[in-house]
């Protein structure tokens, strides 16, 4: 009994361990990045989802709105994170609450304004597909709602 509660516990911390290695190596390559390689992210998502969604000729003719919205949403979000590292790096001492409100509020309205466009350009290619490739093509979407941003 004595030893298999030794080897729980063992892979236990060495799971958690794990663990919070790989957390804290993705949140450092995610500071890390360039604007290129946070662009061409955003651009080989685009690149996977029109290759998930097997698009028709027909369907095709709708896809480049969409595949452009993608892309100036991906320089945003790089230019965006550029500018959080920036700040980010300069930043010693206590944290301002209220300029964290108003930073956020802005980083709020941005994407706002993002989805909408992206909702826009996205339309008529939804409009377009057949009921499986919809819901692909929604769980991507909404998917990106929920994916980590720069705060």
């Amino acid at each position: 009994m004595k030893k298999a509660l030794v080897l729980f516990t063992t892979a236990a911390l060495a799971a958690g361990s794990a663990l919070t290695s790989s957390a804290i190596a993705r949140d450092r390559d995610h500071t890390e990045l360039s604007a290129n390689q946070i662009a061409d992210q955003m651009s080989a998502r685009t690149a996977r989802i029109k290759a998930d969604l097997r698009l028709t000729p027909e369907q095709e003719k709708n896809w480049s709105s969409f595949e452009s919205a993608m892309s100036d949403i991906g320089k945003t979000r790089a230019d965006r994170q550029i500018a959080w590292q920036a700040e980010h790096a300069k930043q010693n001492g206590p944290v301002d609450a209220i300029d964290q409100m108003r930073r956020e509020s802005k980083f709020l309205s941005e994407r706002s304004v993002e989805r909408k466009k992206l909702a826009d350009a996205a339309q008529p290619l939804y409009a377009s597909l057949n009921e499986q490739q919809k819901q692909r093509f929604a769980d991507e979407l909404l998917s990106m709602g929920h994916r980590p941003d720069v705060d």
